[in-house]
This record gives structure tokens, sequence and C-alpha cells, in this order.
């Protein structure tokens, strides 16, 4: 192996070029020190809440879905029902407003998730099983667009 030589680099021994003084501070990203941002904060549980109908509106159709279910079954009872839901949201909202445990109960039931999706698939499902099998009123599994199942076995369906 054979010793080579590098020549010297010039300013290697010297201290870096300092910036002129009139020269304008080098910019630093982020904010400066102490710096405070007076704006709130949108978290999701606030933004969620921007865009919530109020209480009593969500109460009304959630009632109102209710008893047009029991519409299924008893026509004359759903419709009683569905006919009480507008003076029953009212009041189950201002109850909400004076009873913070009241309101916590009312949004958590309320509160459509995932599950709500499925529960109300298999229900449908169920429904049609169950009237095919009779276990059902008519008018129910008509609704729910149910036929008469046809023979399994060489046994007939219940009608």
């Amino acid at each position: 192996m054979t010793d080579v030589t590098l020549p010297e680099m010039p300013g290697m021994d010297s201290p870096p070029p300092t910036p002129p003084p009139d020269a304008a501070p080098k910019k630093r990203r982020g904010r400066p020190p102490g710096a405070t941002d007076k704006a709130p904060r949108k978290t999701a549980a606030s933004s969620r809440r921007a865009n919530t109908p109020p209480l009593e509106k969500r109460l009304g159709t959630s009632l109102t879905t209710l008893g047009m279910l029991g519409c299924m079954v008893s026509p004359a009872d759903g419709m009683v029902f569905v006919n009480g839901v507008p003076a029953l949201a009212s009041s189950l909202a201002k109850l909400a407003e004076e009873n913070n445990s009241v309101r916590e109960n009312l949004e958590r039931m309320l509160t459509a998730g995932a599950w709500s999706g499925v529960v109300g698939a298999v229900a449908v499902i169920a429904g049609g099983i169950a009237a095919n099998h009779g276990l059902l009123p008519a008018e129910f599994a008509a609704m729910l667009g149910a036929s008469p199942a046809p023979a399994e076995g060489g046994v007939n369906a219940p009608s």
C-alpha cells in the first residue's frame, strides 16, 4: 500500500464566516418561542355536536320509527303512539335540559353505531323466517315481504 498525501484544504483552520450585521436573521420553522394560540381547538366531539340536530328532533324521529313498527303489529295502537310522539319528545328534551343523567342516557340510546345496522338487518331476516313459520301476524309478514314458505320435506308450512 502506498501512502497518499492529500492536499491541504483552504480554510479548514479558520472559523466559519459570520454574516454581515445588516443581514436578516435566518427564518426558522414552527412557532416562535412564547407564542400562544388563542383560537379554541376543534375536537371530534365539538364538530359532531355542531352537525347533530337538536335532541327533541332526534327523539321525535326515533320514537316515530318505533311507533311505525308498532303499526305493523297493531295499526290502531301504533297510531296512538305516533300521535303522542311530539309531546313525549318535547317533554323528554325539557327533562334532559334539567337532568344531565337523563340527557346522557337519552344520547346513549340515540347514538347510532355500526351495531344498529347489524341488528336491523338481522331483525328483518328473523322476522321473515318467523313469518314463514306462522309466528308473526299475516300483516307483519306482508310488510316484511315474506311469502308463504314452500312445502319442506313433504310438510306444508303453516299459513
